[in-house]
């Protein structure tokens, strides 16, 4: 057998239909359906039922899983610690950011940090899938949580910290036309309010949402159009002049910089891990809001 096709066979196994597996390994749907078939046809044997849910293992299929899998973890580990000591500044770094991270603190100084070593290439994974960074599914992790993984090499480099803001126009409306009721661009999920509000601009009554709006960058937009205050991460609100802090600020979670500890000694990994560290310290007014002002 090709290793590929079992590395193949391992994502559609893994998740259940070949739609999903062509997303997950970035090929097209026809070439791996095409591929898993081959492979089925080389065998001699049914890897695959196809039902209505999608793919289900015959126990051929569900025996060459649990032979396989342990073999595709030994493979990617191995490739961790050859990955280690590789002393050049240059290839590829595969990084994994939350998207308000990226956008709002590290563009404009990752765009200075590839011009000093255009050897390296960052590729930048802001979704919100949970990179594995024992397989090299990202190779550096900004991760916002108070528990971090104790098998990653990493240290706490800020906090990730919300506030209420609001526009100058929305805070006119509310002292002449409120009536006592802020008007909320809610974030949804049952998310809580238990901001202490300026004295000025604090009421008797919870917040009403005006609208329920996830988006962080669409509770920014709604507050600088006066339509309400917004709950939102300093890293956003402080660096937008149309806005005001009106509230203490609350730390959510601490942001830790996360790497497999096999690549410690890698020098494209130190260059690009000691940068995020910098930068990152000089950014801790903006993410804890301290440069806008109540």
């Amino acid at each position: 057998m090709n290793w590929d096709d079992v590395r193949l066979f391992l994502a559609v196994a893994e998740e259940g239909s070949f739609r999903k597996g062509a997303t997950k390994l970035d090929v097209g749907h026809s070439t791996l359906s095409r591929r898993i078939e081959a492979l089925e046809t080389e065998l001699g044997i049914k890897l695959f039922n196809r039902v209505s849910t999608g793919l289900e293992l015959t126990p051929a299929g569900e025996e060459m899983r649990r032979t396989a899998s342990p073999m595709e973890m030994e493979f990617s580990q191995l490739q961790v610690r050859l990955f280690g000591r590789d002393a050049q500044p240059k290839g590829p770094i595969y990084f994994t950011a939350p998207s308000l991270i990226v956008n709002h603190v590290l563009m404009g100084p990752l765009t200075k940090f590839c011009e000093l070593w255009p050897d390296i290439d960052i590729h930048i994974d802001n979704s919100l899938d949970r990179r594995n960074l024992a397989t090299r599914e990202a190779d550096v992790a900004l991760r916002m949580t108070n528990q971090p993984d104790n098998e990653l090499i990493g240290r706490k480099v800020g906090t990730y910290c919300e506030a209420a803001y609001a526009s100058d126009a929305y805070l006119q409306w509310y002292l002449t036309e409120g009536n006592g009721v802020h008007r909320w661009l809610y974030p949804g999920d049952g998310y809580e309010f238990k901001m202490n509000l300026d004295p000025v601009y604090r009421s008797l009554h919870k917040p009403k949402p005006l609208v329920t709006i996830p988006d962080p960058e669409g509770q920014a937009k709604g507050a600088q159009m006066g339509g309400g205050l917004a709950t939102l991460p300093c890293v956003i609100g402080s660096q937008l002049p149309e806005l005001k802090r009106i509230s203490d600020v609350v730390d959510r979670s601490d942001i830790w910089l996360l790497a497999h500890k096999d690549t410690r000694a890698n020098r494209r990994m130190q260059l690009f891990r000691d940068f995020l560290v910098e930068v990152l310290a000089d950014k801790q007014e903006v993410l804890r809001g301290e440069n806008s002002l109540v």
